[in-house]
C-alpha cells in the first residue's frame, strides 16, 4: 500500500467526474482508432515515478536517484546474478574513468550524471512522441480529451464497440470505481498542462508536459506549490527542516519504525546540503524549485559531490575501483537476486 501525505480536502469523485471527466461533444469518427490496437495502459498513463528526478509525486525522495543516474540505462543489471551485476558496475566505473587512472573524480562523476540526465530526459522525448502520434492518428497535431478518454478505456480491458458506444450517449456507466478516480485525478493533470490556450486539447509538448510535468517549469511549480502545502504545518508558505523532514502521513503507513526514522535522516540530508541554499532554515519555493527542477545544471555537481561523500572513505577527493565495489549496495539493492525490483515506485 503507498504512502500519501495527508491532503487538506476531501474531493467528492462521484462529482468531478460528472464535471471533468465527460468531454464536451465531439465528433470521434473523425478520429476513430478502431483499426489500431489499445496501446499498453502502463504507457499510455502518466508514469508514478519517474528516472533521474530526486523528488516523487507522493512528497517522498525518490531512494533510487544515485542509482538511476549513475547506470542510466539500469536495464542493464536488472534481473542479472549479483556478481554480473558487480561486474558491469565495474565496467560502468571505466567508462566514467575518462583519463584512465583509476580513479574517478567529481569532475568525471558530475559529466557521467549529466548525461545520464539527458538520457533519460531525450527517452522520456521519444516515447512521448510515439504515445502522441498513436493518440493522434490523423496528424492534427492535437489529442482531445475524449480521445484520451477512448483509448484509457481500451486500455484497461474495455471493448471498442462498448467504450464507443459509452462515449456517445453515457447511457451506462461502464467505469469502475478505481478508474473512476484514475480519470479525475489525470483529468486534473490533464487541465493543469493545458495551457495555451485552454481548449481541452493537448499539442504533443502539453501532452509532454502531463505525462511528464518535471519537464515543465509551469508544472513543476504547481507540484512544489503543492507539496509545500502538504508539507507545511503552520501555512507560512515555506517549509522548515522540521516540516520538510517529518512530515505527517496517513495512519496506515505500514512502514516500520526504523524505516520511518532512516527515510527521516535521508530528507534532513537532503533539506540541510541541497535544498536550504541559504542556510537560513527554511526551504521556499524558489528553493524548492531549484531542487527538483531535473535541468538545473547544479543538479549532477550536486550529486557528484552527494557520491562523493558517501563513497570516498579514505577522504582523498577520488573514488577508486574498490571503494565503488565497497558501496555496490548504493547501486545495487537487492544483494542476492537483482536491483529491477526497487526501481519504480512513484513525481
Amino acid at each position: 500500500m503507498e504512502r500519501k501525505f495527508l491532503l487538506a480536502a476531501t474531493i467528492s469523485t462521484s462529482v468531478l467526474i460528472s464535471v471533468y471527466c465527460r468531454p464536451r461533444s465531439i465528433n470521434t469518427n473523425n478520429k476513430s482508432q478502431s483499426n489500431s490496437p489499445a496501446i499498453d495502459a502502463e504507457k499510455l498513463l502518466p508514469p508514478d515515478h519517474v528516472d533521474a528526478v530526486k523528488f516523487e509525486k507522493d512528497g517522498h525522495i525518490n531512494k533510487d536517484f544515485h542509482k538511476e543516474v549513475f547506470l542510466g540505462n539500469h536495464e542493464e543489471i536488472d534481473d542479472e546474478p549479483i556478481q554480473i551485476a558487480e561486474a558491469k558496475l565495474v565496467d560502468i566505473f571505466h567508462k566514467i574513468d575518462k583519463d584512465s587512472d583509476g580513479y574517478l573524480n567529481e569532475g568525471e562523476l558530475d559529466s557521467w550524471i549529466l548525461d545520464k540526465i539527458n538520457e533519460h530526459m531525450n527517452e522520456a522525448m521519444e516515447e512521448n512522441t510515439a504515445i502522441f502520434k498513436h493518440l493522434d492518428p490523423d496528424g492534427d497535431g492535437y489529442v482531445e480529451w475524449k480521445e484520451y478518454y477512448k483509448h484509457f478505456l481500451l486500455a484497461k480491458g474495455h471493448g471498442l464497440n462498448e467504450t464507443e458506444k459509452y462515449l456517445e450517449d453515457y447511457d451506462t456507466d461502464i467505469l469502475q470505481d478505481d478508474e473512476r478516480d484514475k480519470l479525475v485525478w489525470y483529468k486534473f493533470k490533464w487541465t493543469d498542462a493545458d495551457i495555451k490556450p485552454i481548449d481541452n486539447r493537448l499539442d504533443v509538448e502539453e501532452f509532454f508536459s502531463f505525462r511528464h510535468p518535471e519537464h515543465s517549469v509551469q508544472l513543476i511549480e504547481n507540484m512544489v506549490l503543492s507539496i509545500i502545502n502538504s508539507l507545511d504545518v503552520d501555512k507560512d508558505g515555506k517549509l522548515t527542516l522540521k516540516e520538510f523532514s517529518k512530515p505527517d502521513i496517513v495512519e496506515e503507513d505500514p512502514t516500520t519504525e526504523k524505516e520511518r526514522e532512516e527515510e527521516y535522516k535521508v530528507r534532513e540530508k537532503e533539506f540541510v546540503s541541497a535544498i536550504d541554499k541559504n542556510k537560513d532554515g527554511v526551504a521556499t519555493k524558489e528553493e524548492m524549485m531549484e531542487y527538483m527542477n531535473p535541468r538545473n545544471p547544479q543538479q549532477s555537481l550536486q550529486e557528484a559531490k552527494n557520491l562523493m561523500s558517501l563513497m570516498d572513505d579514505n577522504k582523498d577527493g577520488k573514488l577508486s575501483v574498490d571503494e565503488i565495489k565497497k558501496h555496490k549496495d548504493v547501486f545495487i539493492s537487492s544483494k542476492i537476486v537483482n536491483v529491477k525490483k526497487v526501481l519504480h515506485d512513484e513525481f
